[in-house]
């Protein structure tokens, strides 16, 4: 094989590779998303049984959780089926909560 097909054949071979990992991302950020929608059931499952009465001083913010599990799916959704080309404005973006304990006063 000459210089050329050698060339042809290495280009070749990285597209396909590239293809391979572009795959295997989409398909572990699909399972990312399969994994938050579980702990969005244990999150419905969780509030159901909740202990929480005025009383408690302390409880937990499941609207808040529930929210920032939707924008971390939508972000992922996103990226793995975009609807438009790059870049994105990342003012567009919200942050997320990250504290999910609220006090009542």
């Amino acid at each position: 094989m000459n210089t050329s097909g050698k060339k042809v054949l290495f280009a070749v071979s990285m597209s396909m590779m590239t293809l391979t990992v572009q795959a295997s991302e989409k398909a572990q950020l699909a399972q990312a998303i399969k994994q938050l929608e579980a702990a969005q059931l244990s999150l419905t499952r969780a509030e159901a049984v909740a202990q929480t009465s005025e009383k408690n001083r302390e409880y937990f913010d499941y609207q808040a959780a529930r929210r920032d599990i939707n924008a971390i799916k939508s972000g992922i959704n996103q990226y793995i089926n975009p609807k438009r080309a790059i870049p994105r404005d990342p003012k567009a973006f919200r942050r997320l909560q990250e504290d999910y304990t609220k006090l009542r006063y």
